[in-house]
């Protein structure tokens, strides 16, 4: 009997890289447990903004969306959110895993996504949410910030919850089960701006990275200033923040298509903005590049130089210092905020995920070995941003290769 009879394959992550495995897995008709240590899936990705202006600028986030309605829509996909796994080892017919999930206080079948737990909650950040839409639950207990977990004074969410979905009895649960294979897709995190260059955030409220700035721009709304609220008029990126530096040699990729994205959305949407972008140099981006670039130039203001130096003017705005090759003179740009296209960097999860499953680490702190010299043990694959900086697109092409890879491993037609 072949293993994925008795035995499901465990998808670790559930972002992009994860659903699209997990999705393409059970057309397969393999069974699949989808492992997201979120209590939300879609991972980072699901909080991007749509960045079409006329025209779709093929960014992929939409994708996401798409993956999330089809994953809900999907009930043969075991999914258990806001789980980790703790321990695992080789056993005849796959791997033994030990997995924890936190208090799944929310009952999915219960809950309305009314919100009314996340008004009446009175500890800030016990009751999480998610700007996906398509995720469901779309609210969370987060036990660390729980009255109730923590001293048992608070049971406010439970009261005003009109269908009985809050139940903060439930306490973390441990499984243990037995996986035909794996497949990690547990994600990146943004890079953070180095500590010790001009670019670094403390003391400056009107610097923000882009990340923060999808999330902004998500939400709708006018574009304001974070100090005190004023509309924006000058806007500026900086590229390669987190990437290409002493300490972070790699190129993120990613940062200049979503970076340049972003700023022609912006204009898009208040073309009255004046818009500065920053740069070492570009990445192609999208399926013309050429054509993309000439579009881009036209309607931003490129700078190829980093700023060495950054102020505050008395009214908060920021004054840019920078070096200008062409005619040799230091020029200044002056911004209501700026924003740092900050790179990807190692999921914080990957030492302990190449301890527990024996996975080989690149010298970045991604997993595998980058050059394939040194592959993953048998039944255990990568997909996504834990092996290295990848877009959107480059995420679902890798881990459909990747649940392919599992079906000829579990001798499976795809």
């Amino acid at each position: 009997m072949k293993a994925h009879v008795q035995h499901p394959v465990v998808v670790l992550g559930g972002g992009i890289a994860g659903l699209t495995a997990a999705l393409e897995l059970n057309r397969a008709g393999v069974p699949v447990v989808l492992v997201e240590k979120s209590p939300f899936f879609g991972g980072r990705a699901a909080s991007f903004v749509c960045k079409a202006t006329d025209s779709c600028q093929k960014c992929g986030a939409c994708r996401v969306e798409q993956a999330l309605r089809e994953l809900f829509e999907t009930p043969e996909i075991r999914c258990l959110p806001h789980t980790q796994v703790t321990a695992g080892r080789p056993v005849e017919g796959g791997f033994q895993l030990t997995l924890v999930s936190r208090p799944q206080a929310v009952d999915p079948g219960l809950c309305t996504d009314c919100g009314l737990c996340l008004e009446e909650c009175p500890a800030p950040g016990a009751i999480l949410t998610t700007v996906s839409a398509e995720n469901h639950p779309r609210f969370a207990v987060e036990p660390e910030k729980c009255l109730h977990y923590r001293d048992g004074s608070c049971r406010r969410c439970e009261e005003v919850c009109p269908t009985g979905a809050m139940d903060l009895s439930r306490r973390e649960a441990t499984l243990e089960l037995t996986a035909a294979g794996v497949v990690v897709a547990t994600g990146y995190q943004p890079s953070p701006p180095p500590s010790r260059s001009v670019f670094a955030r403390a003391g400056l409220p009107q610097v923000i990275t882009g990340w923060e700035l999808e999330e902004t721009l998500r939400q709708g709304g006018p574009l304001l200033r974070p100090s005190d609220g004023r509309l924006v008029r000058r806007l500026a990126f900086i590229q390669c923040v987190g990437s290409r530096d002493r300490e972070h040699a790699y190129c993120s990729r990613v940062c200049c298509g979503y970076g340049l994205r972003l700023a022609r959305l912006v204009r898009h949407r208040w073309p009255e903005v004046q818009v500065s972008t920053f740069y070492m140099d570009l990445q192609n981006v999208g399926p013309d590049p050429q054509e993309f670039e000439v579009a881009v130039r036209q309607e931003l203001e490129l700078i190829r130089a980093l700023p060495g130096d950054v102020a505050t003017t008395t009214d908060g705005s920021l004054v840019l210092r920078f070096f200008d090759d062409t005619s040799g003179k230091a020029l200044f740009r002056v911004v209501d905020l700026l924003v740092l296209a900050v790179g990807i960097a190692p999921g914080p999860d990957n030492p302990r995920l190449a301890e527990i499953l024996g996975l080989p680490m690149t010298a970045d702190g991604f997993l595998g070995s980058g050059n394939g010299a040194v592959s993953p043990p048998p039944g255990v694959f990568l997909a996504g941003t834990a092996t290295g900086p990848f877009s959107i697109l480059e995420c679902i092409t890798q881990a459909t290769k990747a649940a392919e890879q599992v079906c000829r491993y579990l001798e499976v037609s795809p």
